[in-house]
């Protein structure tokens, strides 16, 4: 969840189809600027309209690719219906569409994106200038456990997303307003994740979710050599904060060439509450 007002409403993800002969039955992408490549990722249930301020920002020193998922945020599901390996396929032709650019892109995710950015990155046939990690840990599940582990979690898990295919659309929207409420600052912005929320397809949604519980990259992460940057929110009404703020530097600690970076002020949708901070440091760790 800028330097530039932009609408960060919904919008249809379109293929640019004048920029690269390349085609992803999981995403798809919009195009802007010129200069230098950054690939920019959501994260759960997200449009890609959440790069819109950055997108404006950026645009007259880099090319832009904001991805959209497919079946977030009102976008079909396409290769993600009755999908089981949603993040491993979208980071895999993530690194297939990123090998197609005249030159190594950045690669910057938020949330599950940047799950999907470690696991990019993670890919052997991976050839990137940089990633950058927005507020996401690389085992998201030790905030609900400190000893969790991805065994641990699987029926949890598989009852997490029981549970929200199950819910029938109005406690589904009243349970996404209520999570929502804790993770982005302002009523506008708050309206906006909601209508993604709901208009993504559920089951896309849900398997996504459940995926990301049984994620634990703590180990592999040593194994990135790129340059990495960690961008993270700091705020009084994160609960535990003191806690969430050691896990970032205990769990990035194996990462050779990795810097940790807080936004004061910002809850989970760092890019929306603090949006001019978020964009100098975002363009900070892209030149750095």
């Amino acid at each position: 969840m800028s330097v530039a007002a932009c609408s960060r409403s919904a919008v249809d993800p379109v293929q640019d189809a004048t920029a690269l002969p390349f085609e992803s039955a999981y995403f798809t992408v919009t195009v802007s600027g010129s200069g230098p490549d950054i690939v920019l990722v959501p994260g759960l249930a997200s449009s890609a309209a959440i790069w819109d301020d950055t997108v404006a920002a950026l645009s007259d020193t880099f090319t832009l690719h904001a991805v959209q998922v497919s079946g977030f945020a009102g976008a079909p599901a396409r290769g993600n219906d009755a999908n089981d390996n949603v993040l491993d396929d979208l980071a895999a032709d993530l690194v297939n569409y990123s090998n197609t650019l005249d030159r190594p892109p950045a690669m910057v995710g938020h949330s599950l994106g940047g799950l999907v950015t470690l696991k990019a990155a993670l890919n052997p046939d991976a050839v990137l200038d940089r990633i950058v990690v927005v507020d996401v840990l690389p085992f998201f599940s030790v905030l609900m456990d400190d000893a969790a582990t991805a065994d641990s979690m699987s029926p949890i898990s598989a009852f997490m997303k029981t549970t929200l295919l199950g819910q029938s659309d109005d406690i589904f929207a009243l349970r996404q307003s209520e999570a929502l409420a804790a993770l982005v600052k302002s009523e506008e912005d708050l309206k906006s994740a909601l209508d993604w929320s709901i208009t993504s397809d559920r089951a896309v949604m849900a398997q996504a979710m459940s995926e990301v519980l049984v994620t634990d990259l703590r180990n592999d992460i040593s194994t990135i050599d790129v340059p990495t940057t960690i961008i993270y929110a700091r705020d009084a009404a994160i609960p535990n904060m003191d806690s969430v703020e050691a896990f970032y530097q205990d769990l990035y600690a194996p990462l050779p060439n990795g810097s940790l970076i807080a936004i004061d002020d910002a809850l989970h949708f760092v890019m929306l509450d603090q949006t001019s901070t978020f964009l100098e440091t975002l363009e900070t760790a892209l030149t750095r």
